[in-house]
């Protein structure tokens, strides 16, 4: 193939490349950084509803009031079904991001949530909401979780370091593989070592992206299972998620084209060793064999060896060097 089918070659998954990392970098680590930004409060993998979580047993008087859970329960007001996370002190939800997490309101009369606050972005950031809730609350005491949400975050902190490794090492080799993508526009051993780079790449994502959404499923679910008894319950961000498996799914493809121009799309052209007509040709243009009597194709026979003492030469007139081939 020419150089046009190379660079088509080599094009291609250079592109996929850049998408991969435009739709990793939106979906992953930029969400919930911002709290006046309304596309970045957008961006989160889950979002925990905390309106009615029950722990009014926690607390031991109502704020601003000097009324006890006995007294309102004898009115006949059931805070398990009231904005307890008010009288807490806590926040209408809490969404997570990869860096950090964004918690706000929620407005009844438009039904939508607006962030108010986002933490500040950390590396070891952990997304423990009962860490959160209960440095947050003015009880003045631990708000008790149920038992499987205590079991379950065990493992959060492990499984989201593992997850941010991932999709940092990830994002990495993606940017390493754009780059090195523009040496395949060279030779198939540029697309050899970008398709090295491209498989780590995709790798790296996948794992992080199953990670993550094992994680996060699994909390919001645990969250669920307990919403009877304990009022708060999960939503994963289905957007957010689309994005990223088309990010990872886009890697995968980058990664089989560029093994595909390791082997195809050299680049040279067909025609170094073929006439025009596609016929072959030979490497000297006008070689002719030479006739040799020796071989039986006729023509003039050597001249004998020069014999010592004679002279080289039978015309009259005409005397050679005997080590030279033009007369003197």
């Amino acid at each position: 193939m020419g150089r046009g089918a190379r660079a088509f070659c080599v094009s291609l998954p250079l592109l996929a490349t850049a998408a991969t990392a435009v739709l990793i970098v939106i979906s992953t680590f930029i969400g919930q950084t911002n709290s006046g930004n309304g596309f970045l409060n957008s961006l989160y993998f889950l979002r925990l509803d905390t309106r009615y979580i029950n722990a009014p047993a926690a607390l031991a008087d109502v704020p601003g009031t000097n009324l006890d859970n006995f007294a309102l329960d004898k009115i006949g007001v059931d805070l398990s079904i009231q904005n307890t996370a008010n009288l807490i002190g806590a926040a209408d939800f809490y969404q997570a991001g990869l860096w950090s997490y964004c918690s706000g309101t929620y407005d009844n009369a438009t039904k939508s949530y607006n962030v108010q606050n986002c933490s500040s972005s950390s590396s070891s950031f952990v997304f423990n909401i009962i860490d959160i809730i209960n440095a947050e609350a003015n009880t003045g005491k631990n708000l008790t979780f149920p038992a499987s949400v205590n079991d379950f975050f065990k493992a959060v902190s492990a499984l989201t370091r593992a997850q941010y490794v991932c999709f940092l090492a990830g994002i990495i080799a993606t940017g390493a593989e754009f780059i090195l993508g523009f040496f395949g526009f060279l030779s198939r051993w540029g697309s050899c070592v970008t398709t090295l780079v491209s498989i780590f790449a995709f790798l790296a994502l996948l794992a992080g992206s199953v990670i993550n959404v094992a994680l996060y499923v699994a909390l919001g679910k645990a969250f669920d299972a307990t919403y009877n008894t304990f009022g708060v319950n999960g939503s994963i961000n289905r957007k957010v998620y689309s994005l990223m498996f088309i990010g990872v799914a886009i890697s995968f493809g980058a990664m089989l084209f560029w093994t595909f121009s390791t082997c195809c799309c050299s680049g040279r052209r067909d025609k170094i060793m073929k006439s025009d007509k596609g016929g072959a040709r030979s490497p000297v243009k006008g070689y002719e064999r030479v006739a040799s009597p020796y071989m039986g194709h006729g023509g003039p026979a050597p001249p004998p060896p020069q014999q010592y003492g004679q002279t080289y030469g039978s015309k009259e007139g005409q005397s050679y060097e005997p080590m030279r081939h033009a007369q003197v």
